[in-house]
């Protein structure tokens, strides 16, 4: 009987042994395993050396440049079609120029009526809009040329790069339409018959 006790006490001190090995094994660390091991928990605050892929900028980096890109382009292309079409600016200047220029020549040949009342105000329009084409022309070509001398990480996207092609386009056209007007290569000023 005291044999079969020694027995018995031996066998279950071996299963206490076994059971403190597969706790002491599981629990390491200090801490049970939940099924996740801590390398595999991300740090909440987002500072981890791995959030991003290597050799791109961090998000807080990469949206200001996007967002001013895509907005400049947008500006060019609106300025680039501005160009073209007009601006009220040049309206204004070109509406005082035309009174001013009436009260003038009031007195004047027709000729320099005419110059005052249709040239000048014809003139006006296309400085302001000839303007207009140059700024548009600059405005796009920053946005395209500026990765060259920067960050080649901060290329802009497609989008912001086809917008900044058409307002290079549509400056282009606006400014040699503004020097057309300016130098009246397809349409003199008008001439009183027979002087």
């Amino acid at each position: 009987m005291t044999a079969l006790s020694k027995t018995d006490q031996a066998d279950a001190t071996d299963a206490a042994d076994a059971t403190d090995t597969a706790e002491t094994a599981e629990t390491a660390d200090g801490a049970a395993y939940d099924g996740t091991w801590a390398d595999d928990a991300e740090p909440d605050d987002g500072s981890g050396p791995d959030d991003d892929e290597a050799g791109e900028p961090p998000p807080a980096a990469r949206a200001p440049s996007g967002v001013a890109a895509g907005a400049a382009a947008v500006v060019g292309a609106a300025l680039g079609f501005a160009s073209l079409t007009g601006t009220w600016l040049a309206d204004l200047v070109s509406a005082r120029r035309e009174l001013t220029g009436q009260l003038e020549s009031a007195n004047g040949t027709a000729a320099e009526q005419i110059s005052a009342a249709y040239g000048a105000p014809w003139h006006t329009i296309a400085l302001f809009n000839g303007l207009t084409a140059v700024v548009a022309l600059i405005v796009s070509a920053a946005v395209l040329v500026r990765p060259a001398f920067g960050d080649s990480a901060l290329r802009p996207v497609v989008w912001v790069r086809a917008v900044a092609v058409a307002g290079l386009v549509l400056g282009a056209l606006g400014l040699v339409i503004a020097a057309v007007m300016r130098f009246d290569v397809f349409a003199d000023l008008p001439t009183v018959p027979g002087q």
